[in-house]
C-alpha cells in the first residue's frame, strides 16, 4: 500500500499545492475549529483534535497557524467579519425604511445580529486575555487593522442611523459594546458549580439574563452618549 493510499484510508488529506488549495485547507482547519468550539470550551480543544476533525496530520496545522491562539484569533476575525456584515445589512435596511431609526429599533437589530453569531460571543471573552497573548507582531497588526477598518465603517452607518451629532460616536458605541459583551457573557455563563450555588442558595441577585441585561445596558449606553453630546 502506498503512502497516499494509506493517508486516504485514514482520512488524511494530501498536501495542498496551489494557492487556492492552501486557502481551502486553511478554511477547512477553521471550519473544524468552529465545529468543535460549538460544543466544547476553548481550553478543551487541542490542535490534535482540530487536525483529526479536519482530516489532517497534526503537523499540517502548524503550516498555517503558528499557535493555537493564532488559529482561534483568525477564527474570531472570520466571525467578526460575518457579524459586521450582518449588522451593516441590518442598518442599511433600517435606513431605507426610516429616515432616522429609534433607539429601540437599533437595539433590536444589534441583539438579533449578536444572537445569530454564537461563536463570536464564545470567543469574545477570551480575545484579549488569551487569543492576543500568544501571537506575533505581524498577526496582531493585521488583526487590529482589520478590526479598525470594520469598526470605522460600521460606526459611520450607526451615526447615520442614530441621532449622534459627533463624528466617531458610532465607533465609540461599538467599543463600549465590546466591553459590555465581555463582562455580561462571563457573568451570565457561570461554571456548573457556581450556577448550582446561585440557584439553590437563593442568590437571585447573581442570576443574569444575558439578552435582557445587554438590551437594557445598550439603551443606557446610547442615551449616555447623547447626553454627553449635549453638554
Amino acid at each position: 500500500m502506498t503512502k497516499s493510499q494509506l493517508e486516504k484510508m485514514m482520512g488524511i488529506k494530501r498536501r495542498a499545492i496551489s494557492n487556492d488549495e492552501k486557502m481551502e485547507r486553511r478554511n477547512d482547519i477553521l471550519d473544524a475549529a468552529a465545529e468543535l468550539l460549538a460544543g466544547d470550551d476553548y481550553h478543551d480543544i487541542s490542535i490534535a483534535r482540530i487536525a483529526r476533525k479536519a482530516g489532517l496530520a497534526k503537523g499540517t496545522i502548524f503550516l498555517y497557524f503558528k499557535t493555537k491562539e493564532e488559529l482561534f484569533l483568525q477564527l474570531q476575525s472570520r466571525e467578526y467579519k460575518s457579524w459586521f456584515e450582518d449588522v451593516n445589512k441590518r442598518l442599511h435596511t433600517l435606513a431605507r425604511q426610516k429616515k432616522e431609526c429609534g433607539t429601540d429599533d437599533f437595539v433590536e437589530n444589534i441583539m438579533a445580529a449578536i444572537s445569530s453569531h454564537p461563536l463570536m460571543t464564545r470567543l469574545t471573552p477570551i480575545l484579549h486575555i488569551i487569543l492576543e497573548r500568544n501571537v506575533d507582531y505581524k498577526t496582531a497588526l493585521e488583526f487590529k487593522r482589520f478590526l479598525l477598518t470594520e469598526i470605522q465603517a460600521t460606526g459611520r452607518l450607526i451615526e447615520r442611523c442614530l441621532p449622534f451629532p459627533q463624528k466617531n460616536d458610532g465607533a465609540r458605541l461599538l467599543l463600549h459594546l465590546q466591553v459590555l459583551l465581555i463582562g455580561l457573557i462571563q457573568l451570565s455563563r457561570p461554571s456548573p458549580s457556581v450556577k448550582q450555588v446561585i440557584e439553590k442558595e437563593e442568590m437571585e441577585v447573581f442570576q443574569l439574563n444575558f439578552d435582557e441585561k445587554l438590551s437594557e445596558m445598550l439603551v443606557l449606553l446610547i442615551n449616555g452618549i447623547k447626553t454627553d453630546n449635549k453638554k
